[in-house]
């Protein structure tokens, strides 16, 4: 505090030093002082004894520094999702990630039926919530896992923290920030292995007979480590040059990645591509399939999209863990980890390995090599702790 203030007041924390002065020709007391901003400010008092206008000046000062009132218009669900729909199609983000928002608000929603705008979570009332997605039961009759509840926290608070509050000015805060995430185990990466993708294989030739699609299409997943959705939207244009190319555009990480294909697949993809969409003959082929299995194909859409491919797929692999419940389980996503576990398991370095499969390094690590912890740990330790040379 500045020596010329001979008068101080605590105020929010802030110790604020100031004086008061009569000024000619007034006759009430002035207070000086400087406000938040360290600019001098001239407040009149209009008081005309010195100790009323330094009882003034105390109650100018907590006025001047009180934190500003945020005063947020109450916006009903209805109104924050048309507006979260408005924002996004200009904010540059995908279709997909809307959706996930868009089902972010539906889970809370089904708690909370009865509130009427996003303002209304509280925090107690997001503790709520987690504690009653982890006691119900899901589609599938089973309770929800910690990794999975922890993973919808972290998308509320963002939604929250960077679309409703920061970005559309709807809510005063973030309920979601404090919420403590269940506790979980560290799982164990899972990745498709060859015994696992042999057994699919089978099965499918039992399924569809000689179909060049199912094969060809895992074997591409498996050896670029791309996303299934990604890979479902590529156009044959971007299969040239020897290389299988994922736009900008396409990617999570919204870089161009290049894969250069092995002859063999190059060839066999060349040979398979539609007019217009890398995988666009694929109904066909699946229709000949079902026709040389005496199989009813009137409920077969000739027509390729993207997305339904995607459910395709998905809806595959969903048929297989029903008619096989005794084996390990396969999901397509496992076909990515793979990907990443062979370039481990052959010594690859981990941060080259992120750039070539477009992915951040601790991520990779984290969430998509499969490796035995244990040889690693005894390999770091042998290195550390050199045995002693035999001698000879």
């Amino acid at each position: 505090m500045p020596r010329a203030y001979p008068h101080s007041h605590i105020c929010h924390g802030q110790v604020v030093g100031f004086s008061v002065k009569l000024r000619k020709n007034e006759p009430t007391y002035f207070a000086y002082f400087r406000g938040m901003d360290g600019r001098r400010m001239e407040r009149d008092t209009n008081q005309t004894r010195v100790g009323q206008a330094v009882e003034a000046a105390r109650l100018i000062i907590e006025k001047e520094y009180a934190p500003a009132i945020v005063t947020v218009e109450k916006v009903t669900w209805e109104e924050t999702i048309e507006r979260l729909k408005a924002r996004m199609a200009t904010s540059g983000n995908r279709a997909s990630t809307l959706g996930y928002y868009l089902k972010l608000i539906r889970l809370v929603r089904k708690l909370y039926p009865n509130t009427d705008h996003p303002a209304d979570i509280s925090p107690a009332g997001a503790a709520r919530w987690r504690d009653w997605m982890m006691s119900t039961l899901g589609r599938r009759k089973k309770l929800p896992s910690a990794h999975y509840v922890a993973g919808i926290l972290g998308g509320l608070s963002g939604l929250w923290n960077k679309w409703l509050m920061d970005d559309l000015k709807i809510v005063p805060g973030n309920p979601w920030q404090d919420v403590a995430p269940p506790k979980a185990d560290k799982l164990a990466v899972k990745y498709a292995t060859n015994e696992q993708i042999e057994a699919f294989h089978a099965w499918i030739a039992e399924r569809f007979g000689e179909c060049q699609f199912p094969k060809l299409f895992l074997a591409i997943k498996a050896y670029t480590g791309c996303r299934l959705m990604d890979l479902c939207s590529l156009k044959s244009a971007q299969l040239c040059g020897g290389r299988l190319i994922f736009p900008a555009d396409l990617t999570k990480g919204r870089k161009e990645r290049a894969v250069p294909l092995p002859d063999d697949l190059y060839t066999s993809l060349d040979a398979f591509k539609g007019e217009v969409w890398l995988w666009q003959n694929y109904p066909a082929g699946l229709k000949a399939a079902l026709v040389a299995k005496g199989w009813p194909t009137h409920q077969l859409n000739p027509e390729f999209a993207p997305q339904r491919l995607y459910y395709w797929v998905e809806t595959l692999f969903a048929d297989y863990r029903t008619g096989h419940p005794d084996r390990p389980l396969l999901t397509t996503h496992m076909f990515r980890k793979r990907a990443f576990t062979m370039a481990w398991q052959a010594g690859v370095d981990p941060r080259r390995a992120s750039i070539a499969y477009g992915c951040n390094v601790d991520t990779l690590m984290k969430h998509y090599v499969g490796l035995d912890e244990q040889a690693v740990t005894d390999g770091v330790f042998e290195e550390m702790n050199p045995k002693a040379e035999k001698k000879q």
